[in-house]
């Protein structure tokens, strides 16, 4: 039901990018692939695995691809450009997957992951802060459904079988999530001249 309401999200999310309705940053989704790669590959090389215990990571893995397609096609022509900031980001990204794919262990897996997903925020989260006038940066729609969705994981993972590890994926995309919603929030609120 999540992975339906992923594909959902996503299909909505690259539609408002072809119509130019937002405009995400490149980098954030180049960083969410890696880090989806990361989950995949550590997830299919252990030894109890299934697609179907994996489905919402593989629409991950669909949607962040479908992001980043939408985001190439919608930018063809144009030289696509990256912040000082982006770029550290992306090469934290992949000094973190270099480093997990050298070691192959499961600690370095967990915690690369870990500063792979949040460094991916980090390109949105300055753009969001930044931007000032033009096409909505990002649908708050998506985010917000993004931070429900994690939520629910949240509560599922500690009221049930206490997995506290576990828990701290969807705690992680909960609150940045939910910053991310923030600084649209606060955007929309500086267009209509509510926030100075």
């Amino acid at each position: 039901m999540v992975a339906l309401l992923d594909v959902w999200v996503g299909a909505r999310y690259c539609a408002k990018i072809l119509r130019r309705e937002s405009t995400p940053r490149l980098a954030t989704w180049l960083i969410f692939e890696i880090g989806v790669v990361m989950s995949l590959v550590t997830y299919f090389a252990s030894r109890d695995h299934s697609v179907l215990k994996a489905a919402l990571n593989l629409t991950d893995a669909l949607v962040v691809t479908s992001v980043i397609a939408a985001l190439l096609i919608e930018q063809r022509g144009v030289t696509i450009r990256f912040t000082r900031n982006e770029l550290l980001c992306l090469v934290i990204s992949l000094i973190t997957l270099v480093a997990w794919a050298i070691t192959r262990t499961a600690w370095i897996g967990f915690v690369g992951f870990q500063v792979v997903m949040i460094t991916a925020y980090l390109p949105t989260i300055e753009h969001l802060w930044d931007v000032k006038r033009g096409a909505a940066p990002e649908p708050v729609e998506a985010w917000s459904v993004n931070a429900v969705a994690a939520l629910i994981g949240v509560v599922i993972d500690g009221t049930g079988r206490h997995d506290y590890v576990a828990m701290l994926y969807p705690l992680r995309a909960f609150l940045l999530c939910l910053m991310v919603v923030g600084l649209v929030v606060r955007w929309r609120a500086k267009q209509k001249g509510l926030v100075g």
